[in-house]
C-alpha cells in the first residue's frame, strides 16, 4: 500500500511518498561511545527531534556516514533526507551500553521519497531545509538572533566579580545551531573595555592536569558584540554556535576578559 505524508516544517509542506507502514526502527545511542550510521547514498540533510540526540555529517562534502551521540533523556526520532530523495525515519533512544556502534543501513529502510511543495510548483529535494545551519547568510543569523532576545528568559545563572555581572539568560537549540543568551552588566563605576567572551566544554577536575580537558567552542556566528560597557548600563549578546551536547561528566564554561586589565568573570553551568 503506498501512503503520502503531508509534514510542515518552517512553512514548507513536504510530500513524503511511503511505500510502506511498517513499524520505525530504534537506534540507540549514548554519550560516551559514537554511533555510527552508513546510508546507502550520502546524506542530504539530517535532524534530530530533541536536543538530548546530535547527529553530525559532513556538510561541507557530501557522504554516507553520520555520527550520532546522546545523553540520557526521553526518546525522540531521527530523519535524514540523501541526495537520491530518499528518507529514513528511526526512533532514537539512550542506552548505558552499546553492543556494536555501527549501523549499515539497507535501502530497504527507506520509508519512501521525498518532494517539497511550494507555491505552485515542485522543487528538488536540494531545496529542502530542516532548520538554520552552521553555514547560514549572517544577514539569516542576525534575524534569528533578533527573534530570540524576543523569548521569555529560561535561565538565570549569574556570576559577579569586582562589579562586572555575567548571565546566561537563554539557551535555546534550533537546527544545527545552539543559541546562547548572556548579559553582561556594569556596576563597578569604571568602564569595562570588552576583550572577549569565549566559551568551552570542560571535562574533568582541573586540580588533576592528566584528566582536565578544555574544548572551545567557536561560534558561527556574533550578535551585538560591544566595545565597551558604561558604569550602570548592561548589554545582551547572542552567541550561535554548532551545536553540542553536555555529558554527565561535562560542565560549560564561559570567560568574559576586559582588555588590558585584569578584570574577568567566569561562569559554569551543567
Amino acid at each position: 500500500m503506498k501512503k503520502i505524508l503531508i509534514l510542515l516544517t518552517l512553512g514548507l509542506f513536504y510530500q513524503v511518498h511511503a511505500t510502506n507502514t511498517k513499524t520505525l526502527d530504534t537506534i540507540y545511542a549514548n554519550s560516551t561511545m559514537t554511533m555510527a550510521l552508513f546510508f546507502p547514498s550520502d546524506i542530504k540533510q539530517g535532524i534530530t527531534g530533541s536536543e538530548h540526540f546530535v547527529f553530525t555529517y559532513n556538510r561541507e562534502k557530501e557522504q554516507n556516514l553520520g555520527l550520532l551521540k546522546a545523553v540520557k533523556g526521553e526518546p525522540s526520532n531521527l530523519l535524514v533526507i540523501t541526495t537520491d530523495g530518499k528518507v529514513y525515519s528511526y526512533i532514537l533512544k539512550f542506552a548505558e551500553h552499546l553492543e556494536n556502534p555501527n549501523r549499515f543501513i539497507s535501502l530497504q529502510e527507506s520509508i519512501g521519497d521525498t518532494q517539497i511543495l511550494t507555491t505552485g510548483k515542485t522543487e528538488t529535494t536540494k531545496d529542502l531545509d530542516v532548520g538554520p545551519s552552521v553555514n547560514d547568510s549572517p544577514e539569516l543569523l542576525r534575524r534569528s538572533c533578533e527573534s530570540f532576545l524576543k523569548l521569555p528568559e529560561e535561565k538565570h545563572i549569574r556570576k559577579k566579580h569586582r562589579g562586572i555581572a555575567l548571565t546566561l539568560k537563554n539557551l535555546k537549540y534550533r537546527g544545527d545551531n545552539v543559541f546562547l543568551q548572556f548579559e553582561i552588566e556594569n556596576k563597578s563605576g569604571v568602564r569595562f573595555d570588552f576583550d572577549y567572551l569565549k566559551i568551552f566544554k570542560v571535562n574533568g577536575n582541573k586540580k588533576r592536569n592528566a584528566s582536565y580537558q578544555e574544548l572551545p567552542i567557536t561560534p558561527v556566528y556574533v550578535h551585538n558584540k560591544p566595545s565597551r560597557i558604561l558604569p550602570n548600563t548592561k548589554v545582551r549578546i547572542v552567541y550561535v554556535a554548532p551545536k553540542f551536547i553536555i555529558n554527565r561528566n561535562e560542565k560549560m564554561v564561559a570567560r568574559l576578559q576586559e582588555l588590558n586589565a585584569i578584570r574577568k568573570v567566569i561562569l559554569i553551568w551543567r
